[in-house]
């Protein structure tokens, strides 16, 4: 079944490939591994700024250092992965990762740290490239869903027992065993990986033929765009730095648009886009999923510097979040088999919007605990509803696709995810003066006085705006694709 010459893969079957739990598994902890590490070190941003005395810049830039260069990379790491050896491709990412971590434990500045996230950023690219299309080797299509919903809980799960374990080594033993706890779980995976990805099917190697022009454009756009609202954030989204940024990511589009069409190989193959099944999935999948980071964090933030709650305690407040995220993700192929996927899509989707229209209600009510609630239900549809859009994605992908596929669905789902984040974060502050937005966000609540009331409105736009967004994606799912061939 390893055989070089095996193209078929565990697809066209109707039960998995034998040993596909197994591949499952290191999937899952690779997963794991990954959410991990982003989630625990986020926790431990003011200790490396104290230990190191780093400037509110240097530290942003450990925080977005990862995500910048990972999306950059989803697709030319998406077209490698379809040219060369999956199984190698994601070995070797996860060795890599490996050293990272052990090498970040001895970084001498918090610059070294930045950079050595940048390159786990661009490690974690080439192991979301190839973990769905390692997948879709071994299960078939009326398999994947239920595996890609354990492969999309390790998200979940790390974004659960990150913050928990990342502050209690931060407070026991110190921040750099944030880096060098994560060694031994990656060579476990590495370990168990050279055993376990054995059974999955090695097409005929290629020459890559990457897409550097067309990859370069697209790492401007979207980074460009994340930044400049992130600056907005902190100076405004009127400002004239924010819009012309914003500007110069929306004239690069039709430029990236002419580059691709001169290309034999584009990063954006038009063969994908031919007919509206796959363009309706991104769409769908971009607007439903891309409020969820920015809700959860801008909820973590009222109820420390509104409500007056300590960090523990907020955190406790948004875990409803990730725990739904979790169960949706478990249980949402059963689901679709039972209700019928394309059914399931859409009322996942509509349940999801519902819980950020409680968001919206309870900011107005000023209860607190509503929001609680409404987390756990936002959560719970973007699990049901992240599982299944995918698996639709990929088990409607040409297998020697799978590679570049996901990466472009990773690629998307991760700028929205950047976008809604950025977004809500400037949204919240939008209607105050910069000293009330800082003593909100610093959350010294009983210094907010009278610029309560503006905070409050920013959240009533920010979670109206997101609320907007999903519905749209929810009539977006209504709309029939035509059957692939």
């Amino acid at each position: 079944m390893s055989g070089r010459g095996d193209d078929s893969g565990g697809r066209g079957g109707t039960a998995p490939t034998p040993g596909a739990r197994s591949v499952l598994g290191v999937v899952f902890l690779a997963t794991l591994l990954m959410s991990l590490s982003s989630n625990m070190l986020n926790i431990a941003v003011p200790a490396l700024t104290a230990h190191f005395g780093a400037t509110a810049g240097e530290s942003s830039v450990v925080v977005i250092a990862y995500q910048l260069v990972n999306t950059a990379l989803l697709i030319p790491a998406g077209q490698l992965a379809d040219a060369l050896d999956r199984r190698r491709v994601f070995l070797g990412a996860l060795g890599i990762f490996a050293a990272l971590s052990l090498l970040m434990g001895f970084s001498p500045g918090i610059l070294g740290v930045a950079a050595g996230r940048a390159l786990q950023g661009a490690a974690a690219a080439l192991l979301l490239s190839t973990a769905v299309a390692i997948l879709a080797a071994v299960f078939p299509a009326e398999h994947l869903a239920g595996a890609m919903g354990v492969y999309l809980s390790g998200f979940s799960l790390g974004q659960v027992l990150g913050p928990m374990v990342g502050g209690f080594i931060v407070s026991a033993i110190g921040w750099r065993w944030l880096f060098w706890g994560l060694v031994p779980v990656a060579l476990a995976g590495l370990l168990w990986g050279l055993v376990a990805l054995r059974v999955v099917p090695v097409g005929t190697p290629r020459r890559p033929q990457l897409d550097l022009p067309g990859g370069g454009l697209l790492a401007v756009i979207l980074g460009g765009s994340q930044l400049a609202l992130t600056l907005g954030a902190e100076v405004g989204l009127g400002d004239r730095r924010v819009l012309l940024a914003l500007a110069g990511c929306l004239v690069l589009v039709p430029v990236l648009v002419l580059v691709e069409r001169r290309l034999s190989r584009p990063v954006l193959a038009p063969e994908l886009f031919a007919g509206r099944a796959f363009p309706l999935a991104l769409v769908h999948g971009f607007l439903v999923m891309l409020p969820r980071l920015g809700a959860v964090t801008v909820a973590g933030l009222y109820f420390q510097g509104v409500v007056g709650d300590p960090a523990a305690i907020s955190a406790l407040k948004i875990v409803g979040f990730p725990i739904g995220l979790t169960i949706g993700s478990l249980t949402g192929d059963r689901v679709g088999r039972r209700l019928g996927r394309r059914v399931m899509l859409t009322v996942s989707a509509a349940v999801a919007t519902a819980g950020m229209v409680l968001l919206l209600v309870d900011v107005r009510l000023a209860s607190g605990w509503l929001t609680v609630v409404a987390l756990a239900v936002v959560g719970l549809g973007n699990g049901v509803f992240q599982t299944l859009n995918s698996s639709m994605i990929i088990t409607a992908t040409p297998r020697e696709r799978t590679g570049v596929v996901n990466s472009i669905r990773v690629m998307v789902l991760a700028f929205g995810t950047g976008i809604g984040l950025a977004l809500g974060m400037a949204l919240v502050v939008a209607f105050v003066p910069g000293e009330v937005a800082r003593t909100f966000l610093s959350g010294d609540a009983a210094a907010l006085g009278a610029g309560r009331s503006g905070i409050d409105l920013g959240y009533v736009v920010a979670y109206g705006t997101f609320a907007a967004l999903m519905l749209l994606g929810t009539l977006v799912t209504l709309v029939r694709a035509e059957r692939r061939r």
